[in-house]
């Protein structure tokens, strides 16, 4: 359920920005600007796969295609749920609102008409238990001077933020944009998607050898009498309990003691019998 509404929220959140642009902006009050991705042989956007705990970059581009240069350009870049932004670079103020991670970046040189240009060096980052990464990553272009005249990228970080957050801006290097041969479709919109899908590794089960049970030699048994049982001296060494019988068994000796008694009784009231009739 919870990741159900983490993919409906990210879907909301996209529906949005394409339905309403950013601060109520007309397309006819700026020039038109067209949003560039890597794209494969089939013309399909490039998908990055990323792992978990790890940093990657990603290729988000822009081409001008007004009838004039535009004086610097701003970029508003949008990420969700596990997928996060670095806060790495200076001239941007990165900004959360629950599951989303977004920041407002500006570059100061003139974007002429025509050619194509990237981010550099732009990077994303997966969580280190990273479980839902929506695929997207939304990214949408103004002009400078008109963001400038609008309250500039601080006014825009500190509306999109979150309910009790407020912007910050990043301690690294300064994010460039920076002239990249990329394709650009027949038809392109301010804002652009670049897609990451999170790789797990298969896990394999831990192999188990097989148990043999232990081939031993057979004890022998004694037969005809049973076997005495060990006797273990006291732990504490002190002199509890009997000495084993090591000799020949007691009870035997004195059972043959009585009979050889016995006989020599016997003998030497037949012998005095004997002697007093002879006499």
């Amino acid at each position: 359920m919870k990741t159900i509404l983490r993919a409906l929220g990210a879907a909301l959140v996209t529906a949005g920005v394409l339905a309403v642009p950013s601060v109520a902006l007309a397309a006819e009050d700026v020039p038109l600007f067209g949003a560039l991705t890597e794209r494969d042989a089939n013309g399909r956007s490039v998908t990055y796969p990323i792992h978990r705990g790890e940093t990657i970059p990603v290729v988000l581009g822009v081409t001008n295609r007004g009838t004039a240069p535009s004086a610097g350009v701003v970029v508003n870049v949008r990420t969700f749920n596990d997928l996060n932004l670095p806060k790495t670079f200076t001239n941007c103020l990165y900004y959360t609102d629950s599951n989303l991670d977004g920041a407002w970046c500006e570059f100061d040189p003139e974007l002429p008409v025509g050619g194509t240009y990237a981010l550099s060096p732009f990077q994303v980052s997966a969580e280190a238990a990273a479980q839902d990464i929506s695929g997207s990553i939304v990214f949408q272009w103004f002009p400078k001077d008109w963001a400038d005249k609008n309250g500039g990228i601080k006014k825009f970080a500190e509306r999109d933020s979150g309910q009790g957050s407020a912007p910050v801006a990043g301690t690294g290097e300064k994010l460039a944009l920076e002239p990249k041969e990329l394709p650009v479709p027949a038809k392109t919109e301010r804002v652009g998607f670049a897609y990451v899908k999170l790789v797990i590794p298969a896990t394999t089960p831990p192999t188990t050898a097989p148990t043999t049970a232990p081939t031993s030699a057979p004890t022998a048994t004694p037969t005809g009498t049973d076997a005495a049982p060990a006797t273990t001296p006291p732990a504490d060494g002190g002199s509890g309990g009997g000495l084993p019988v090591t000799g020949i068994n007691a009870v035997a000796i004195a059972g043959v003691g009585g009979l050889l008694l016995v006989a020599g009784v016997v003998a030497f009231l037949f012998t005095r019998r004997r002697n007093k009739f002879t006499a």
